[in-house]
């Protein structure tokens, strides 16, 4: 809500100032899975993350923030025959912006993610995930179609996994359509 539908023209001039969105991801239990195996590639369980984002933009400022949930079947066949439940992770991020010129930006992120506690046939898991994540990005595009991009991300207190620190540096090609017509 909040942006009508547009021309490949309209949209490169198009500003906006604040979006709602909403999105919902199904992951069916496909891929390879064998119960007498511990570790499989596939989950054997239906997954839902239903998601709400908000984005409000102020001149070269924008502020983002999304609030979501994974939810999760049961897997009637664990490991050894046994049934494996899990509570919900509910996770939460938000983003600030800033667009310092046409050709470059930076971005602080900050997220939050907890819940997941496991159950096996009615035994609960000390497992419970409470984990946040902070990060910095900053883009450079050196040429009409050529982008640099320096990312980073920590771990900003862990419970279980997510302990790490991330850097990256990426080359961007993007392959841009033209408006029909010229």
């Amino acid at each position: 809500m909040g942006a009508p539908a547009m021309t490949f023209e309209e949209f490169g001039s198009y500003r906006p100032r604040t979006l709602l969105g909403a999105s919902l991801l199904v992951r069916t239990p496909t891929g390879e899975y064998d119960s007498s195996k511990l570790i499989n590639i596939g989950a054997n369980r239906w997954g839902f993350k239903p998601e709400l984002g908000v984005v409000h933009v102020a001149g070269r400022w924008a502020f983002d923030a999304y609030l979501g949930g994974w939810f999760f079947g049961e897997n009637p066949d664990f490991y050894g025959g046994t049934t494996r439940t899990q509570d919900p992770i509910l996770s939460t991020q938000a983003h600030v912006r800033f667009l310092a010129s046409p050709r470059w930006w930076a971005a602080v992120d900050g997220n939050f993610w907890w819940g997941g506690t496991t159950t096996v046939e009615g035994m609960v898991k000390d497992d419970l995930q409470r984990n946040s994540r902070v990060g910095l990005t900053v883009a450079w595009q050196i040429a009409r179609q050529h982008g640099l991009r320096f990312a980073g991300s920590r771990g900003a207190f862990t419970r279980i996994g997510g302990d790490f620190t991330s850097v990256g540096l990426s080359y961007n090609y993007t392959w841009a359509r033209r408006p029909q017509g010229r």
